[in-house]
């Protein structure tokens, strides 16, 4: 080292190469400056001062045209434990990152800090960049889109996760990164990440060797809630006393949680499995067994808060893709919803989200979902208003009086401390035998379903058929490949849990409210003098058809939430109101001795689809 001992140089040591360069490896500004000063007092003493500033200011254009060219040299990290990555002229070590300038040093990091490798999003195509450093002794890594890395302002945002990036070095950190990926482009990889899980392509996340996820950042305790913990024994165990029980309930969760990865596959659209029941009969466990398929059943880790919002619900479902969402207890949000969950129920198995745009006026990517809902509370999801759509989406199961487990404490202290194991099993099971075949078990309970439908003389809503058909072939494959204890889903009962046509049409219920309503007041349609009362109409017993002032009957629809129009459309199609000259079925009627819009409906529809072609209003007594 020539500058330790200024004062023992003589002048031919002075004026060698090695000084300068030992001058412009100092760490800071200020020792480089006052080492330069005790030089120029060196070279004055020894009577030499015009040779050293001529050979300093050489050494600087020097430096300056190296720094300019691809003639500067090339060094190398030298992070411990880490990968050796070319650096051009940055020394990256574990004291920092620095360049050498004319200037003295240039600080890009004050800690080793590098790019690992590239990731592509399989969805956008975006590139991140996942950033090492190491702070405090440890090692940690970030995910960031390159984006943000190409700019001094946006690095910025590397400092919430630790780096010691400012306004003042954020320049240098950029260049740097960029000139550590343009040296190493075999060393830095590209791989394909994704933000979701579940299926991409036929691999299956998290459990995919070949696909990174990217999106911990957002949603990182769901993210590492998805994993395998415990023992595996221990929760098959468990799980195979539980289904010993053969109690549909369980059985139902535990298929429907496996079959979300089958929507995918099988083309079919997120379905609601929906388990009510009176509180303390075990309604939360089943859903922390059913969850701890997959992850873990702890609070605040996989499962989601009833009361969270819908967009963020839509967030998580993206993420989520392919498997299950879970939600516990919703009684919580009954009232924001008016204990209607009609919007909530469509929006969930509509399999995409709502279009939204950007700050460039742009539209963000779609969010977009295959899987199952598992859901429960007090009440069932369906009520009498419930739109026929919504209905549809829903497998409901009422739980029986007696309680679900012997010991539930006991049942889910146990799958919070095992749990992963199963829904990783049927994965690989399911990319074991292949979509194809898949698709062949589940076409096969379609045809079952619909065979048992016949024998019983009804006509099953096809849209309960296909997700009822999905948890089927999931029951099968689940019992024949991981449980194997001969107990599957009774086919009868399965049956018999899903919707008949026409219970579900929400016409027929508006046409069933009508008729209750009308009944409950049948006071009001008699044209007794003696009663006094508010009249809504007239009621002819013999032919069984009411007339009923028009906007009575509008009130008696949309206090029950339906629409009168709609309504009037479907049952004109059934032959069930009396119509004038133009199709109305708001009629000019003498209602007692005055004109009044009114609609007349037959009260004899049994819903069966078949319409009344026959039906006679003539016979209809007006009170004239």
């Amino acid at each position: 080292m020539y500058i330790e001992h200024v004062e023992k140089l003589n002048k031919d040591s002075l004026l060698c190469e090695e000084v300068f360069q030992e001058l412009y490896n100092l760490d800071d500004d200020f020792s480089r400056e006052q080492t330069l000063l005790a030089l120029m007092k060196r070279a004055i003493d020894l009577k030499c001062k015009t040779e050293f500033e001529k050979l300093h200011r050489a050494f600087k254009k020097e430096l300056r045209k190296s720094l300019q060219t691809l003639d500067h040299p090339i060094y190398e990290t030298e992070f411990d434990g880490q990968p050796t990555l070319r650096c051009g002229s940055w020394r990256a070590s574990e004291k920092g990152v620095w360049i050498l300038s004319d200037r003295g040093r240039n600080i890009a990091c004050s800690h080793p800090i590098y790019m690992s490798r590239i990731l592509i999003n399989a969805e956008t195509g975006i590139h991140k960049a996942e950033i090492r450093f190491k702070v405090r002794r440890r090692w940690r890594e970030v995910f960031i889109d390159k984006k943000a890395l190409a700019s001094r302002t946006s690095i910025l945002q590397l400092a919430d996760y630790g780096v010691q990036v400012t306004s003042e070095n954020a320049n240098f950190l950029v260049q740097y990164l960029m000139d550590l990926e343009a040296s190493n482009p075999d060393d830095i990889r590209e791989q394909t990440s994704t933000s979701r899980l579940g299926w991409i392509g036929e691999t299956f996340m998290p459990y995919g060797e070949d696909i990174v996820f990217d999106n911990e950042q957002n949603l990182r305790s769901l993210f590492e809630s998805i994993k395998q913990v415990g023992s595996r024994d221990k929760w098959y165990e468990a799980i195979k006393k539980i289904r010993k029980s053969k109690r549909i309930e369980i059985l139902i969760y535990i298929a429907a949680s496996l079959a979300s990865v089958l929507v995918e596959p099988c083309g079919a659209l997120p379905f609601v499995v929906d388990l009510w029941g009176d509180t303390g009969k075990g309604k939360t466990v089943a859903l922390m067994v059913a969850t701890s398929i997959w992850a873990d059943p702890n609070e605040g880790a996989y499962m989601t808060d009833a009361k969270a919002t819908t967009t963020a619900m839509e967030v998580r479902l993206n993420v989520l893709n392919s498997l299950p969402m879970t939600l516990d207890d919703m009684a919580q949000i009954k009232n924001q919803y008016d204990e209607d969950f009609s919007a909530l129920v469509y929006r969930w198995c509509a399999g995409k989200g709502r279009d939204r745009s950007n700050k460039d006026l742009g539209l963000n990517k779609l969010t977009s979902w295959h899987n199952c809902i598992l859901t429960n509370a007090e009440h069932s999801l369906i009520t009498e208003t419930m739109q026929g759509g919504a209905i549809n989406r829903i497998i409901d199961v009422e739980l029986a009086e007696k309680d679900l487990f012997k010991d539930g404490n006991y049942i889910a202290e146990l799958v919070r401390h095992n749990y992963g194991f199963c829904g990783r099993d049927f994965v690989y099971k399911v990319q074991e035998m292949g979509f194809d075949k898949i698709r062949e078990i589940q076409k096969g309970y379609v045809d079952k379903i619909q065979e048992k439908a016949r024998d019983k003389n009804v006509d099953k809503e096809e849209k309960q058929v296909l997700p009822m058909s999905l948890i089927l072939t999931a029951d099968e494959i689940a019992e024949e490949f991981l449980f194997k204890d001969g107990i599957r889903l009774d086919l009868d009962e399965c049956c018999d849990l899903l919707k008949n046509k026409g219970e579900v049409s929400e016409h027929y219920r508006a046409y069933q409210i009508i008729k209750e309503t009308i009944s409950a007041n049948r006071f009001r349609f008699d044209d007794d003098p003696e009663v006094k009362t508010e009249r809504w109409g007239t009621f002819d017993e013999d032919s069984q058809k009411a007339t009923i002032i028009g906007n009575r009957f509008d009130k008696i629809l949309t206090d029950n939430g339906f629409q009168p129009k709609a309504f009037l459309s479907w049952a004109k199609k059934q032959k069930l109101v009396k119509t004038d000259s133009k199709g109305n079925a708001k009629v000019q009627t003498k209602l007692n001795g005055i004109n009044t819009r009114c609609v007349t409906i037959s009260l004899d529809f049994d819903g069966s689809g078949e319409t009344f072609m026959d039906t006679d209003f003539d016979d209809i007594p007006f009170n004239d």
